[in-house]
């Protein structure tokens, strides 16, 4: 049975293409703000699409120490956003912004609702998040999350949350769903990307970026690429940062030993792998602290952080802070930054003209 240690003598071409991602030394004039930034998914995303970093803010101290780590040269501070002026943020740059990017984690939208009607915090984030919006004055914002916030409440806090930003901001608003797999990340990953434009001129000039991959090797889509197989994440693997294989038990070793790849452990659900096709959604935890891990596709363990962030497009240079928790959640909760960068790509076409 093949290992992850078998190394190459040449990269496969997709981790080739993750080596590749970096950010250029001459952007394409346009600065963002990035509020919930996590692990730096959507940051690295627009960054290496040309858009200068000029502040990024998470609540949780690691995930900023993240986007510090890698990205640097610009402000990088835990804050909780409701007490995060934008004209503070603005005064302190003391450049216009062109771009806002974040997405309120998925728990908002569970309890979103009037704002009189919850005492959690975390149900006025997406208030917040629009509120923060309108005082920064960006040329056009982004709001990222799960497919299911389409669904909650029967669609109804999705169209409340649509209110919210058209109210609240004033900008001419644009959605839609998009799968990881279109831009070649090797897992099938869907998110909501909603935008909104200051002008309705830039609304109406963005196109959603074109899908390079397709999304099924048995009805492959003319013109497109096959998708990338999650095989290619789990190659050349030493000595990298974030890579600390987890070591199980025996009688567990012994259970996962017994699932085939694609199929998934009755005792605990986690999936294993299958190398010939994209991974399932990367999701928070990954074998370390809530979610779902998956299990390696040819050995008897949970991915590492590092296997994880390949899934998600991450390239090796990207570490995250923090301990292995921390670590997973960072990779399990991100926009895959290639799928970001297509996305920044075409915004910066709209607001350019």
């Amino acid at each position: 049975m093949k290992t992850s240690l078998a190394i190459l003598e040449e990269r496969n071409e997709y981790l080739d293409y993750l080596d590749s991602i970096a950010i250029p030394s001459r952007g394409n004039g346009l600065g963002y703000v990035s509020v919930f930034c996590g692990g730096g998914g959507l940051d690295l995303g627009f960054a290496s699409a040309g858009f200068k970093p000029l502040f990024s803010s998470d609540l949780i101290p690691a995930y900023c120490n993240t986007v510090h780590e890698n990205l640097g040269k610009h402000i990088v501070e835990p804050h909780d956003i409701s007490e995060l002026s934008g004209k503070t943020v603005t005064d302190r740059l003391g450049v216009a912004v062109d771009m806002v990017i974040g997405g309120p984690p998925c728990q908002s939208f569970s309890i979103l609702g009037s704002r009189k009607s919850t005492d959690d915090p975390r149900g006025q984030l997406v208030y917040e998040y629009a509120r923060f919006i309108r005082e920064i004055k960006p040329k056009a914002f982004l709001f990222e999350n799960v497919p299911g916030i389409l669904t909650i409440n029967k669609g109804k806090d999705w169209k409340e949350m649509l209110s919210v930003f058209e109210q609240e901001t004033g900008y001419h608003l644009i959605s839609t769903k998009l799968n990881a797999v279109w831009f070649g990340v090797p897992q099938y990953r869907q998110r909501i990307i909603l935008l909104g434009f200051r002008r309705k001129l830039d609304r109406d000039r963005f196109q959603w970026p074109k899908r390079t991959h397709s999304e099924s090797f048995e009805q492959p889509e003319l013109g497109l690429l096959l998708p990338r197989k999650s095989e290619l994440a789990f190659e050349d693997l030493v000595d990298l940062p974030n890579h600390i294989i987890r070591e199980h038990c025996d009688r567990v070793a012994s259970r996962y030993s017994q699932i085939p790849c694609g199929g998934r452990d009755r005792k605990d659900h986690t999936d294993r792998i299958h190398p010939e096709r994209p991974s399932g959604t990367v999701l928070v935890g990954s074998g370390a602290g809530g979610g779902r891990p998956f299990i390696h596709p040819f050995e008897h363990r949970h991915i590492t952080v590092r296997e994880a962030a390949r899934l998600q497009s991450f390239p090796d240079w990207w570490e995250f802070s923090g301990g292995p928790t921390a670590a997973y959640r960072q990779v399990g909760n991100a926009v895959p930054p290639i799928m970001a960068r297509a996305v920044a790509k075409e915004i910066a076409k709209a607001i350019q003209g």
